[in-house]
């Protein structure tokens, strides 16, 4: 262990005598096995943000009520180092050591799926807030439970609206990370189009930590697709917006996921970011009420904002939608008892400021609200649904020197 890992554990024991003592708020835990270094580190950190501002609205309230007892709500936090074997150690050692009776899930499908297995092994409830993957969830667990609806949701969203307002969009490029997300969402996005009547062109992979794209756009260039749908971790979709533009490299429609949705992505290829687009599984705009904790969608993102000074993107809102199912599923089964718990997670459908939030029978969100989104002005804007529209989209993409 590091050190500063050590010192969270120290706390968390101290937190535990103070109580036996009687001289602080019994508290409640729940394990966090967060991605804080690694090539992971911009998501997990933009995780526990999220987490953060769960844990403190509901502390503002006085705690969570288990059957009329208040209890003060704390994060066991562990970094995994966006390492899926260290994410495995830390939930065991969350469950087997700190004993906490509820985990959020590690960021991302694949370390989701991982450590589910101990979860489910030790029958300790968990809930995932970055996990949208199906083969995340068809293993019948009955302890994992996901916010994100499925990727396929999205797909066949984006699909639809693009053949609506550019039907002159036919041909399809595809180019994808191979880590189970993106390669399950570019799988997705193919049969999306395939089923639209679209050709898909080009359709492969490429390797963790590819720094040269150059190969696969140009023959990406060479196919001249009119939709380019580029799939991977924030970073490689820098790269590879920044290398589209130095071999010329363009088409009439420019998606990526999910980078756009970050700000980091914008801040980093500039103007370049015009007119790409991209897909989400929420946004303040949507302004779904929230009776529990947070009064909306509007207001939880004020919320953030006045905390960490920028808009909340759908991961930080997912990971505290997590957490506050979490806890009201806790107070409505007024009980800390995994069984108790489980049956309200599993019947009840959660009114959020995330949307509505209905775990299926997989355990899977299949409330479907997907976005479409797009770049202008440099701002991520929304292009459909119609309901929560701010602009048509912009057909093609700027070049740069």
């Amino acid at each position: 262990m590091k050190p500063g890992l050590l010192t969270i554990g120290v706390i968390s024991a101290a937190t535990l005598m103070g109580v036996a003592a009687g001289s602080a708020q019994e508290t409640l835990r729940f394990g966090a096995p967060l991605a804080l270094t690694g090539a992971l580190a911009d998501a997990g950190v933009k995780s526990k943000q999220g987490y953060d501002v769960c844990v403190s609205a509901v502390n503002e309230k006085g705690g969570v009520n288990v059957g009329g007892k208040k209890m003060k709500l704390e994060l066991v936090e562990y970094d995994y180092q966006s390492e899926t074997n260290r994410a495995v150690q830390m939930v065991q050692r969350l469950i087997n050591v700190d004993k906490v009776p509820f985990l959020l899930a590690p960021y991302g499908s694949g370390d989701t799926k991982a450590t589910a297995v101990v979860a489910e092994r030790n029958g300790v409830p968990m809930v995932a807030a970055a996990a949208a993957t199906p083969s995340v969830f068809d293993q019948n667990f009955q302890n994992l439970f996901g916010i994100l609806f499925p990727n396929r949701m999205i797909t066949d969203q984006e699909v639809a609206y693009y053949r609506k307002t550019a039907p002159e969009v036919k041909k399809v490029a595809i180019l994808a990370l191979n880590s189970l997300f993106p390669k399950a969402i570019a799988g997705e996005l193919a049969e999306s189009a395939k089923a639209a009547g679209l050709d898909v062109v080009y359709n492969t992979i490429y390797s963790p930590d590819t720094p040269d794209f150059s190969n696969a756009l140009t023959q990406i260039k060479g196919l001249n697709p009119d939709w380019i749908y580029a799939t991977g971790y924030t970073q490689d979709l820098i790269n590879i917006r920044r290398q589209m533009n130095d071999l010329g490299v363009s088409a009439k429609i420019v998606s990526m996921t999910a980078g756009p949705a970050y700000p980091e992505f914008a801040e980093n290829v500039k103007g370049l970011a015009e007119n790409v687009t991209t897909n989400s599984w929420w946004h303040e705009n949507a302004n779904y009420k929230d009776a529990y904790h947070f009064g909306s969608s509007l207001k939880y993102n004020e919320i953030f904002q006045q905390r960490f000074k920028r808009n909340a993107t759908y991961l930080e809102a997912a990971a505290t939608a997590a957490c506050q199912t979490l806890v009201i599923a806790i107070e409505e089964a007024k009980s800390i008892a995994p069984d108790d718990v489980r049956k309200v997670l599993r019947e009840k459908t959660f009114e959020t400021f995330y949307g509505p939030v209905h775990f299926g029978k997989t355990g899977q969100n299949d409330f479907n609200a997907a976005l479409v989104m797009q770049i202008q002005n440099g701002k991520l804007t929304v292009l459909a649904p119609e309901s929560l529209k701010q602009a048509d989209l912009k057909i093609g993409v700027p070049s740069a020197k």
